[in-house]
């Protein structure tokens, strides 16, 4: 009997000796699989906070790049008093101020010039006008492309009198100068404008370049004008280019 016992005993010895090897097992795989948990929560955690950066970083970086285009893109809008002799006064609207000192401005602007006064003003990508004595222009701010800094156009109205205008590689078909019923793209080189208000006439004279006058309304083609040649205009009319004594006006 006592034999039997004993034998009972090693049995329960080693059936518990296995149960607690096993209890050990399952609590080292419980206590891995914790690690192992933590691990893929605190790489998780980390995989976010990095992909948080990136997003946030991508977020910054596409809001920095709108306001620098934003920027460029205003930086575009402007335009330039370079130059001012005698009298000159100008608005924005409302009445005229004496000008004092050279402007920057990307609003429509009207400029008037008295007796013996003239004004040059630049322009966007290097075009420039230049108003003579007893002169009346309106500059508005260039158009530009929906996206990014192209311009497209700058319009430009010449009230009354005299104005000169010079075109630069980068600025070419650009300006676009109404007077009376016509319209003048400046496509190169120099050339100038002359109105009368009162009588409604003037003409357009080109010393080098290419310049092309539409009848605003009109559905016919473009006169070109090169250099040496100039075009008159009257109530409407506009006259065959004919060739132009160019030493006779101020390209000063």
């Amino acid at each position: 009997m006592a034999k039997q016992w004993h034998q009972l005993e090693r049995l329960d010895h080693k059936a518990l000796k296995k149960l607690q090897l096993e209890r050990e097992k399952a609590a080292k795989l419980a206590e891995q699989q914790a690690l192992r948990n933590k691990s893929i929560a605190v790489g998780a955690v980390i995989l976010f906070i990095i992909i948080g950066a990136i997003v946030l970083g991508i977020v910054l970086k596409k809001r920095a790049d709108a306001r620098e285009l934003e920027a460029k893109r205003e930086e575009c809008l402007y335009s330039n008093v370079a130059e001012f002799l005698g009298t000159v006064d100008y608005r924005r609207r409302g009445d005229w101020t004496p000008l004092t000192k050279n402007l920057k401005f990307k609003e429509d602007y009207s400029f008037k010039t008295s007796e013996e006064s003239s004004l040059t003003v630049q322009l966007q990508k290097e075009n420039q006008i230049k108003l003579y004595s007893s002169s009346e222009v309106l500059i508005t701010p260039p158009i530009l492309e929906n996206i990014g800094t192209t311009i497209k156009k700058q319009n430009i109205e010449l009230i009354r009198g005299e104005m000169t205008s010079a075109i630069s590689i980068d600025g070419r078909g650009l300006l676009f100068i109404q007077v009376s019923n016509i319209t003048i793209v400046g496509q190169s080189g120099l050339f100038k404008v002359i109105y009368n208000d009162e009588t409604d006439k003037g003409e357009v004279v080109v010393k080098n370049g290419l310049v092309e006058v539409n009848l605003n309304n009109s559905t016919e083609k473009p006169t070109k004008i090169s250099g040496f040649y100039k075009v008159s205009f009257e109530k409407g009319e506009l006259s065959s280019p004919t060739q132009a004594s160019v030493i006779q006006y101020d390209w000063q």
